[in-house]
């Protein structure tokens, strides 16, 4: 029996994540673990914005994260709108879908990484919950045509400044390589494939200078697009005296990029961009309705 009050002993000795509490939002507790799992959680979907940044601030950028998810749930809560387990099933899916993963796959996913399920699960009820509010309070909020006509127009003429004239833009995929002088270069420009032209500049005197990318022939200098402009694809171009080397050159893909939306996604768009503003007053104002209260 001794040994059972040793353990229980040592168990309420240590110091707890869970019940060290960091804020509190309406009386909902936040604990450092709740911190901990959103840290994680943010890091995995904006590993970009998230990746480099401190300890202490991301542990921040968390907590902020929590307080607003609560802030949205208790809101839209009080208003009477609720979520089923079948809606947020539904937004696992749709964040599969997006991502490219087979259906059922995320949970999965969130393990192998080291994220937490309960914490999305949190974050997407709480963001479904608030698209309900916002819809509610939207009212009658709508774009007219006027106004998608007048945006496309400007978009038009904004895009006519930057050389491009149509709703699409024509994009090169190119790869290239330095050569020096002294190296016989005609085995490159006989490449037959991107891949096999990349491999002979890897083997060659500045195998770090082997790039290939897509790029928009509109932001070229004038006499390389000139120079490229009849190139067809798996031809090659060169040898091209530069300021670094001998520039060779090969035109490895062409295709089209839509860069207008069409009059029915820019209206979307916009109705987002006014969803969005209303979002951020209706929050203003539920965040200063709130007792916020954070721990040292």
């Amino acid at each position: 029996m001794k040994y059972v009050f040793l353990i229980l002993f040592l168990l309420n000795a240590l110091p707890s994540l869970a019940m060290e509490l960091k804020a509190t939002v309406n009386d909902t507790p936040i604990s450092d673990l709740d911190v901990l799992r959103w840290t994680r959680l943010l890091q995995f979907q904006q590993p970009q914005k998230y990746g480099s940044m401190s300890a202490k601030a991301l542990r921040q950028e968390a907590l902020d994260a929590i307080i607003e998810s609560i802030i949205k749930k208790q809101t839209a809560t009080e208003a009477g709108f609720k979520v089923s387990k079948k809606d947020i099933n539904d937004a696992k899916a749709h964040l599969e879908q997006q991502n490219n993963l087979p259906p059922g796959t995320l949970p999965q996913l969130l393990q192998k990484n080291n994220v937490s399920e309960s914490a999305l699960h949190n974050q997407l009820e709480a963001d479904l919950l608030w698209l309900q509010y916002l819809r509610s309070k939207s009212g009658n909020m709508s774009i007219s045509n006027l106004a998608v006509n007048k945006r496309y127009q400007a978009m038009k003429e904004e895009l006519k400044k930057q050389g491009i004239d149509g709703d699409n833009i024509t994009l090169w995929e190119m790869a290239q390589g330095l050569f020096s002088e002294d190296v016989d270069v005609s085995t490159t420009l006989g490449s037959k494939s991107c891949d096999a032209f990349l491999e002979h500049i890897k083997i060659g005197p500045f195998p770090d200078s082997a790039k290939r990318g897509w790029t928009d022939p509109n932001q070229m200098p004038p006499e390389l697009r000139e120079l490229l402009k009849d190139v067809a694809v798996g031809e090659t171009v060169g040898p091209l005296r530069s300021p670094t080397g001998i520039l060779v050159m090969m035109k490895c893909d062409i295709r089209s990029q839509q860069v207008m939306p069409s009059k029915e996604q820019l209206k979307t768009q916009m109705e987002m961009e006014q969803l969005d503003v209303l979002s951020r007053r209706l929050l203003a104002e539920a965040t200063r309705r709130s007792i916020i209260e954070k721990k040292d």
